[in-house]
C-alpha cells in the first residue's frame, strides 16, 4: 500500500489547505507594508524560534526517512534531506550570530557569518525540495533496489547535511561582505534567493498539480518559507513587524509538514488496531455461520468456568444439533445445506440475548450454546425457545419431518466443594442430546444439577 503521503488528497484536505494558503497571502499583504515598523524587543524570541524550527525540521527529516525506507520513494528521501539541512543550517546560524552564545559568534564566525547562512538556509531548503520534485518526475520506487536503500538514504539525507556543513564553514572562514542590506531591491543576492523560493512553489504545484496529499502541504510548506523569505528582504532589521512574522513562518514551514506526517503515524495506527481488530474477529468466527468458532468456546469455556467457581453461580450448556441433517444434505445438495446451517445459527441466536451468552458452531451440524448464571430451569426455557425458532423457519425437509427440526440437550453446573470439569459438561450435554434425538428428535432433554458436579 502507498504512503499516506503519496495517496491522493481528498477535496476536504484540499479545501483545507487552500484555506491556510489564503490565510498566509493574506498576512503576507497585510504585514509587508509595514515590514519595517519596529516592535518591542524580545531578545528569547530569535533564540525560541530557531530551537524550534531546529526541533520540528529534525523530527520531518526522520518521519521523511523512514518513510522513505519503507516505500522507496526517491522523493521522500530527498525531502527527508531537505529538511536535515534545514535543521543544520537553522543550528549553525543561530551558533554563529553576535551576542547569543558569544559577542562574536561561536566557531570563531565574523560578523557577517551569521547573515550568510540565513542566505544558505533560506536557498537551500527551497533549492533541495525543487530537487525532490524532479526526483519524482525521473525516479520510481522501483529504481531503488530494497539491499540499497541504506546507501540511498546516507545520500538523500547525509548529502545535503554535507552541504550545510561545507557551507557554513565557508561563511566561518571567509570574512565575506554583508550579503542583505536595508534596501534588497537591486541586491542580486536578494533576487535570486527570492526567485528560487518562487520557484519552489510553482515547482511543487506544477509537478504534481495538488493531487497528492503531500504535494498539497508541501506546497503550503515553500508558500511559508516564500513568504518568511520575502519580509525578511522586506526588513532586515531585527524586532520589527516583518522579522517577527517571518520568524513564525520560519517555525510553520516545517511544523506544517510534521503535523501532517504524525497525523499519518496516527492512522496508521489506526489502520493497524482496525485491522488486528478484523483478524481477532476473523479467527474467532466461523465463517459460513458467523457464529463464534470451536476454538472461541474453548478459549471461553474455560474463563466461564474460573469465574463461575468463584461467583458460585451456575453455568448451564445447551448442544443444538440439526435433526437428520445428512438426510437433508444428500437430498438437497451441499449449497442448500450450507444455506440451512446459516439460517438455523441466525435463528439460535436470536434466542441468545444476553451480553455474557454466546453461542458458537462446535462441529458439523452441532451448536453450543453456553449461559453463564444460568440454573437448569431458565437452560431448558432458552433451549425450547430455540427450537421453536428453528422450527418457526419452515425450510422444507424429507421424510420422516416435513421441515428442518433441531434438538437440544442441556447441562448444568452448580460449584460446589468438588472439582469441576469442563469435559464432563459437554459429554453430559451431549448424552442429554441423544436421548432427546433417540426420544423422536425435535425435543429438548436436560439432567437435573448436582451440586459440586456436571450433569
Amino acid at each position: 500500500m502507498d504512503s499516506f503521503l503519496i495517496q491522493r488528497a481528498t477535496r476536504r484536505q484540499a479545501t483545507f489547505a487552500g484555506a491556510i494558503a489564503l490565510l498566509i497571502l493574506l498576512t503576507l499583504a497585510v504585514a509587508a507594508p509595514r515590514a519595517g515598523l519596529q516592535w518591542p524587543a524580545i531578545s528569547p524570541f530569535m533564540p525560541m524560534c530557531a530551537l524550534t524550527v531546529f526541533t520540528t525540521a529534525s523530527i520531518a527529516a526522520f518521519l521523511l526517512g523512514a518513510q522513505f525506507t519503507v516505500t522507496r520513494q526517491p522523493m521522500l528521501g530527498a525531502l527527508g534531506g531537505a529538511y536535515a539541512f534545514t535543521a543544520l543550517a537553522v543550528a549553525l546560524q543561530l551558533l554563529t550570530f553576535p551576542g547569543v552564545f558569544s559577542p562574536t559568534g561561536l566557531f570563531g564566525a565574523h560578523p557577517t557569518s551569521a547573515g550568510w547562512m540565513w542566505v544558505f538556509w533560506h536557498g537551500g531548503f527551497p533549492l533541495f525540495v525543487i530537487v525532490a520534485v524532479l526526483m519524482r518526475d525521473r525516479f520510481s520506487s522501483d529504481a531503488i533496489a530494497s539491499g540499497h536503500v541504506s546507501l540511498w538514504a546516507w545520500l538523500l539525507i547525509g548529502g545535503p547535511v554535507v552541504v550545510g556543513v561545507l557551507l557554513c564553514s565557508f561563511a566561518v572562514l571567509t570574512n565575506l561582505p554583508p550579503p542583505l542590506h536595508a534596501d534588497n531591491r537591486d541586491n542580486p543576492i536578494a533576487v535570486v534567493l527570492w526567485a528560487i523560493n518562487a520557484i519552489a512553489v510553482l515547482t511543487v504545484v506544477a509537478s504534481g498539480r495538488l493531487r497528492a496529499v503531500l504535494d498539497v502541504w508541501l506546497a503550503i510548506a515553500a508558500l511559508a518559507c516564500l513568504t518568511d523569505t520575502t519580509l525578511n528582504l522586506l526588513s532586515t532589521d531585527r524586532f520589527t513587524v516583518g522579522w517577527y512574522v517571518a520568524r513564525l513562518f520560519s517555525m510553520f514551514a516545517p511544523g506544517v509538514l510534521v503535523c501532517v506526517l504524525v497525523w499519518e503515524v496516527t492512522a496508521l495506527y489506526r489502520r493497524l488496531f482496525e485491522a488486528h481488530v478484523s483478524l481477532r474477529q476473523a479467527s474467532v468466527r466461523d465463517a459460513l455461520t458467523g457464529l463464534y468458532n470451536r476454538a472461541y468456546f474453548n478459549e471461553q469455556i474455560v474463563s466461564q468456568l474460573g469465574a463461575a467457581q468463584r461467583s458460585g453461580q451456575p453455568l448451564s450448556l445447551v448442544m443444538v444439533d440439526v435433526d437428520h441433517f445428512k438426510r437433508y444434505n444428500d437430498a438437497f445438495g451441499h449449497l442448500k445445506g450450507d444455506a440451512c446451517l446459516a439460517a438455523v445459527a441466525h435463528a439460535l441466536a436470536g434466542v441468545v440475548r444476553r451480553p455474557a451468552d454466546f453461542i458458537a458452531r462446535y462441529g458439523g451440524e452441532e451448536f453450543v450454546v453456553v449461559l453463564p448464571e444460568t440454573d437448569a430451569n431458565d437452560a431448558m426455557a432458552l433451549a425450547e425457545r430455540a427450537r421453536e425458532a428453528v422450527l418457526r423457519l419452515r425450510i422444507e425437509a424429507t421424510a420422516p419431518s416435513r421441515y428442518v427440526t433441531v434438538s437440544a440437550g442441556c447441562a448444568t453446573s452448580v460449584p460446589g466443594s468438588g472439582a469441576l470439569s469442563i469435559d464432563t459438561l459437554v459429554e453430559t450435554a451431549d448424552a442429554a442430546l441423544y436421548r432427546a434425538k433417540a426420544a423422536g428428535r425435535n425435543l429438548v432433554m436436560t439432567a437435573q444439577p448436582a451440586p459440586g458436579a456436571f450433569t
